[in-house]
């Protein structure tokens, strides 16, 4: 008595001394009663008498009846799992917040022929998610996932619940992630999203969330797989073709050893703009608010007089009225245009090959080890568009570390030049301007993982673990303009600018290529001890978990010669070198208050070798009134570090959108304008708040209803101010024009800007019903952005519901809906999903209200129907079919990217337009 006495007095104050602080924990509940019953949502496990070992993703761990209370007779067995965001073991179904299951089989089922689609796709990855068909991208071939909109380095993505090295490049010029096109499907057994910030286990960039993708294991006998698909609208594309071999040998039970090996082959062979009804001729002018973006060319002329087009028009092309074209409108006269649809990807072409191993080896009944080595080879082609001559082009200066601007004024000397005087000159060259990307991951990793009981405080599991991952990522650069060509033509005259035939050798020595590296490397060493059974309170176990973690972490970025040397024109240049060790502890308690309401309470701090240290707490409860109903709430404060990137002497060249009022030349015209991002090392980290609440509705076996509602805040924001304001205010020490009066670039510095407050909620439901002619499951995952509000120029802004964000660090449009629903018939050998993807309308927020003719204040929502079925009637074999986007709908318009760096005319963060997609294919298992 006196035992339990001291042991509720020692849970009260631990539990008030959580109260008197700011807590934190991302976990499943302990156990709530001493009693064994089958695992269910109110279910609980009682002390284990018999050590074994659980995976680290999931896999079951059986205890025993509390032996406090001996008896002979036989005691039910229930299965305990770790799940992703928790230190502690626990059997129930649903934690302290939503931890949403997504298995292979649902995958397969959506019709999706990549893990990168499919993320992409979760309602949760709101906004600011990239994929591999973005041109002019920072980081070409990558695909990440953005939880809460809140970009992708906010979002950490494990594998098998250990962390992996970024992509090399960084989307946006700062935003890391990984590269979620690494991944096969068939190696893919399931994924764990958590959708709320995880800080305090994980580490600096689990804001948003983390994704734990976790990998098949324990696998016996041979599984091959294929499957072939392609576009069925005119123009055809994306032929995407796969290949798999899965196999394993050993069974860790019995043969105490198993090996499991996977191998996958991925090809698509894309598709451009010229292959798709909405941007085969470059017109958009049947949109409201639409143009003509072919590319121009024309003599600029001043005193008045305006656009002359060349006569005649070069490459085929045709004259038109120069407001009748995105990229010339509002300057008046006329031009001549010409279709370069065949230079722009909407979806590269792309091979894939990864091959993977497996093993895993039972020590003994207490103890097992693994180790894993894995290995990833993606390349990609991207049509980036062709090479322009205009006011503002220019190369870098390696002397003064900025940029010079190539005169695009003809001299009239130059015998190509019909007026006599000196005149400017806007020119489209017609070759392809396209980036070759190559990108290698590899990762070994090994560990040791068990259990061991004690007397009088449980059984415990313990887990050591060595990872080393990297990713070596190469883009080679074609058709770039050499810079001294280009002012050859401009200035001497030996190339005919509206009759190239004339002039064969005119573009001798224009064309060039160059090449940029990066290299990112991450190793890291954890260590885990936890119960759930620490001891017995009248309320249930206590359950108890430590953690600590070591990491290496370095990045290299290396740009092209022949942009640092001022070789080309419009370089594309980013420049990172760092490194840092990162030490990190961090525990876990799980304490019943009482029989059906749990408290828990962790914290992680990690130091930093660059910065400094912080320390991330958080706590949560858990509340099950009925067996039916489980309701949650959790409270987190954390941080997130900033990248190397971002806090070191790195220096990024890139383009924005922004209208330019103070520009002699084009002034109002929308277009991109150049930037310079720099690191700075005197940057704080980011401090954030998360709020969750929530609950899970279970009233029959049938029947599940999930709704959440979350809310983040971010102080110390990483980002660039916005270059609309500072375009604007039109300062000469962050805006640097030419001779000309054109932007030459703008000076962004990375700095900690104010806060961002982002707010939303979320449901899930599930209802199956059988009969006689199969059983139909209708499933649905909703995610509604409330709020998403920063500061712009001094005024907070509600970016939510619109695309304004698209210039700020965050750099995406926000809807404010998005969804999936699933429709699943499953009849005897029988299986069929149909399933509705929902993107909610935004309103327009870049472009001011009638800056084209016909504009719409926003832009259309978007519903696409996927249908899948499958077959596996045959001995060993499963048949499967699918179409995705029956009704072979185009994503909604939006004038935004409608100009020379974006020809699709929608958001790519958001969409692809791959048309209607058809696939057929196969697995056989021996």
């Amino acid at each position: 008595m006196a035992l339990a006495i001291k042991r509720i007095i020692w849970a009260e104050l631990a539990f008030s001394a959580a109260l008197a602080g700011p807590a934190f924990a991302q976990s499943q509940p302990t156990a709530a009663g001493n009693t064994a019953a089958t695992p269910s949502v109110n279910s609980a496990p009682p002390p284990a008498t018999n050590p074994a070992t659980s995976a680290a993703t999931g896999t079951a761990k059986s205890t025993a009846a509390n032996p406090a209370t001996p008896s002979k007779e036989k005691v039910q067995q229930i299965k305990t799992f770790e799940v992703t965001g928790s230190l502690i073991r626990s059997a129930d179904k649903v934690g302290f917040n939503q931890v949403q299951k997504i298995t292979a089989k649902e995958i397969e089922n959506s019709g999706y022929t990549n893990v990168a689609d499919y993320l992409r796709n979760v309602s949760a990855n709101s906004a600011s998610s990239w994929g591999e068909g973005s041109t002019n991208s920072f980081a070409p071939g990558g695909a990440g996932i953005a939880l809460r909109g809140l970009s992708e380095k906010y979002t950490l993505v494990l594998v098998d619940g250990q962390r992996v090295a970024p992509y090399a490049f960084a989307v946006n010029g700062t935003d890391q992630f990984f590269d979620v096109n690494t991944l096969p499907l068939n190696i893919i057994d399931r994924i764990e999203i958590v959708k709320t910030g995880a800080v305090s286990q994980y580490g600096s960039d689990a804001i948003a969330g983390v994704v734990n993708i976790i990998t098949k294991r324990n696998f016996q006998g041979l599984e091959l797989g294929g499957s072939y698909g392609g576009a069925t609208q005119n123009g055809g594309g994306q032929g995407t073709t796969r290949f798999s071999i899965l196999g394993g040998i050993g069974d860790l039970n019995s043969d105490r050893f198993n090996v499991t090996a996977a191998l996958s082959y991925y090809k698509s062979n894309g598709f451009l703009a010229s292959d798709r009804d909405t941007t085969q001729n470059q017109d958009f002018s049947n949109q409201p608010g639409g143009l003509s973006n072919q590319s121009p060319s024309y003599w600029h002329r001043g005193n008045g007089i305006g656009n002359v087009p060349l006569s005649p028009c070069p490459n085929g092309g045709t004259v038109v009225p120069a407001n009748s074209n995105a990229q010339t409108y509002g300057s008046g006269g006329t031009v001549c245009q010409n279709n370069t649809a065949y230079a722009t990807s909407l979806s590269p072409w792309t091979e894939r090959l990864s091959a993977k191993v497996h093993a895993d080896f039972k020590i003994n009944d207490a103890m097992q080890a693994f180790a894993d080595l894995w290995e990833s080879n993606n390349t990609t082609n991207t049509n980036n568009f062709v090479g322009r001559l205009s006011s503002s082009t220019q190369t870098y200066n390696p002397a003064t570390g900025g940029v010079n601007l190539i005169s695009n004024v003809v001299p009239a000397s130059n015998p190509y030049n019909p007026f006599g005087v000196p005149t400017q000159l806007r020119y489209a060259f017609p070759a392809t301007q396209s980036v070759r990307t190559s990108s290698n991951f590899w990762r070994a990793a090994t560990g040791v993982k068990g259990s061991f009981t004690t007397p009088g405080i449980g059984d415990w599991d313990w887990s050591t673990a060595y990872t080393h991952s990297q990713n070596t990522v190469s883009n080679n650069f074609t058709n770039l303009l050499n810079a001294n060509a280009l002012t050859n033509i401009v200035q001497n005259g030996v190339f005919d600018f509206a009759n190239p035939s004339a002039t064969p050798n005119g573009l001798n020595g224009l064309y060039g290529s160059t090449s940029t590296q990066a290299i990112t490397k991450l190793d890291a060493v954890d260590a885990t001890l936890a119960t759930p059974h620490l001891f017995t309170l009248p309320t249930g176990d206590v359950g108890l978990g430590f953690g600590a973690q070591f990491l290496h972490q370095s990045q290299y970025i290396g740009t092209g010669a022949g942009y640092v040397n001022g070789t080309y024109v419009n370089p594309s240049i980013q420049s990172v070198d760092g490194e840092r060790n990162v030490a990190a502890v961090y525990y876990q308690v799980d304490i019943p208050l009482l029989t059906n309401l749990t408290f828990s309470q962790s914290g992680r701090y990690d130091h930093y070798s660059d910065f400094g240290g912080a320390f991330s707490p958080r706590f949560a409860l858990r509340f099950q009134p009925v067996r039916e109903l489980t309701m949650y709430g959790s409270y987190t404060r954390g941080f997130r570090a900033p990248t190397l990137i971002e806090n070191t002497s790195s220096k990024t060249f890139g383009a924005q959108g922004a209208i330019d009022p103070h520009d002699p030349n084009d002034p109002g015209a929308y277009a991109l304008r150049e930037e310079i991002q720099a690191g700075s090392r005197n940057l704080q980290p980011e401090r954030t708040k998360n709020y969750n609440l929530g609950f899970q509705l279970s009233p029959t076996r049938t029947t599940d209803i999930g709704f959440d509602w979350y809310k983040i805040h971010i102080d110390n924001v990483i980002g660039t101010d916005d270059i609309q304001s500072v375009v604007n205010e039109n300062d000469p020490s962050k805006v640097i024009r030419n001779p000309n009066g054109s932007i030459a670039y703008v000076l962004l510095p990375y700095q900690n800007l104010a806060s961002l407050d982002t707010d939303g909620f979320e449901t899930t439901f599930r209802q199956s019903v059988a009969t006689k002619i199969g059983t139909f499951t209708l499933s649905g995952d909703w995610t509604y952005v409330w709020h998403f509000k920063m500061p712009v120029g001094g005024v907070t802004t509600d970016f939510a519901g619109n695309n304004g964000a698209q210039n700020t660090p965050f750099g995406a449009s926000f809807p404010r809906w998005k969804g999936n629903t699933d429709l699943n018939w499953n009849y005897q050998k029988w299986n069929a999903t149909l399933t509705w993807v929902y993107t909610g309308p935004y309103a327009q927020a870049i472009l001011p209200p009638g800056n084209y003719p016909g504009m719409k204040d926003g832009v259309s929502s978007y519903s696409q129907f996927n249908l899948f079925f499958s077959y596996t009637g045959i001995k060993h074999w499963t048949l499967y079919a699918g179409v995705d986007n029956i009704f072979n709908r185009a994503p909604p318009f939006d004038p935004t990217f409608m100009n020379a760096s974006y020809q699709s005319g929608y958001d790519t963060s958001l969409y692809s337009y791959v048309g209607r997609f058809a696939q057929i294919g196969a697995t056989y298992k021996f």
